[in-house]
């Protein structure tokens, strides 16, 4: 019997998460209709005759008749219709086990009310019964849900309190400048000629530089919420390289480093924002030379089926989990990343990967880090361009 109902709900409820709880909750069922007729069973051989007796006693009772009368009562009234008397007892003792049954069922509610609760409140792992365990792999993943999720907006908090006290500083170096040396020139207005040009010089140079400070940190706010319009139109990105190389040559040569360039020579078009990839493409390269060592810089190029892949790679060497930190908004590597290794002062807030990043996204391409060998080398994909009738744009 017990087999042929686990049968049965195996049948009905296969692949169903619950279906421990549901089979057990059907064989209680099945066991309350035959605990309740076997009790009806019972009475009705147990008690043949004695309960005859008993019932004609007390009609005889109740009615001050005599036996023969309580006996006639008992076969007219009772013994006639014994079979619907019967059902309605199984109905009666059916209704009875029934509500102890759902009264037992309800500590699943409570069971899933307090691993509910656990959530939030508790640390301890959520433990259900057997019947319930789909429910607690579901409030278990819930819960790393959660505590994920929280640990990543208190990261997300810190970095960005972070980030705002560096570029805090970061504005507030050269503004210190810039009231210092004008102080000086309202203090000492008879320094001569050459002193303040000499002042004029440095505020000049360091009210640029603030520019480019907010600048950036407007720029990443801008994207950032994508108020961003392309004007899209199609791209030799081997033109704009080339172009780009030649422009960071100054930049390069004074960092003690050479930009070598690598393309294929055949047209490799995208459809693209010829100024804004540009500028993500140029904070690339200031990137390799504000940070990179001396030597190369390898610049290279070429077009695939479905995408144009391009890299700059330079000498240097970090961590790869920072290196995959470095796109990441808020973050700030180390403080040190604000003066290069090859001596060059940034002047930067540490933005330009930031910037460079949700450019290349609004293309639809990706952009990736990686170091091996030696090499730091930044790869971007975009969407090759599959046609066009305008002019190309460098």
């Amino acid at each position: 019997m017990e087999k042929l109902r686990t049968t049965v709900g195996s049948l009905f409820f296969a692949g169903k998460p619950y279906r421990a709880m549901v089979q057990k909750i059907y064989r209680e069922m099945l066991g309350v209709m035959a605990k309740s007729l076997l009790i009806i069973l019972a009475i009705r051989v147990l008690g043949y005759r004695k309960i005859g007796n008993f019932l004609a006693e007390l009609i005889m009772m109740l009615k001050g008749c005599s036996w023969e009368e309580a006996q006639s009562l008992y076969f007219v009234y009772i013994r006639s219709n014994i079979e619907y008397l019967m059902f309605y007892a199984f109905l009666i003792f059916f209704i009875i086990f029934m509500r102890m049954l759902i009264l037992r069922f309800t500590r699943y509610f409570d069971e899933i009310i307090a691993g509910v609760d656990q959530l939030v409140t508790g640390d301890e792992p959520i433990v259900l019964s057997p019947e319930l365990d789909f429910m607690e792999i579901r409030l278990t993943e819930v819960r790393r849900q959660l505590q994920a999720a929280a640990a990543a907006e208190r990261e997300a908090e810190k970095k960005k309190n972070d980030f705002l006290l560096y570029l805090a500083h970061d504005i507030r170096t050269p503004l210190t400048s810039v009231v210092g040396y004008l102080s000086l020139l309202r203090q000492f207005p008879e320094q001569g000629v050459e002193i303040e040009r000499k002042y004029l010089k440095i505020v000049l140079d360091k009210a640029l530089q603030l520019q480019k400070l907010v600048e950036e940190f407007f720029d990443v706010t801008r994207l950032t919420f994508q108020q961003v319009t392309l004007d899209v139109k199609p791209v030799d990105i081997g033109c704009m390289l080339m172009q780009l190389a030649d422009e960071a040559y100054p930049m390069a040569h004074a960092a003690g480093m050479t930009v070598r360039l690598s393309v294929q020579s055949e047209p490799m078009m995208v459809s693209a924002d010829p100024d804004k990839l540009a500028r993500a493409l140029q904070n690339l390269l200031r990137n390799a030379v504000s940070y990179g060592q001396k030597g190369e810089i390898l610049i290279s190029a070429h077009q695939g089926e479905n995408q144009c892949a391009l890299s700059v790679s330079n000498r240097g060497q970090v961590p790869q989990e920072e290196l995959d930190r470095f796109f990441e908004r808020f973050y700030r590597g180390d403080p040190s990343r604000g003066s290069a290794p090859n001596g060059n002062s940034t002047g930067g807030a540490g933005l330009g990967l930031v910037i460079a990043r949700d450019i290349i996204r609004l293309h639809g391409g990706s952009i990736s880090a990686g170091c091996q060998d030696g090499w730091i080398t930044f790869r971007v994909l975009l969407p090759v361009l599959r046609d066009s009738t305008e002019k190309p744009s460098a």
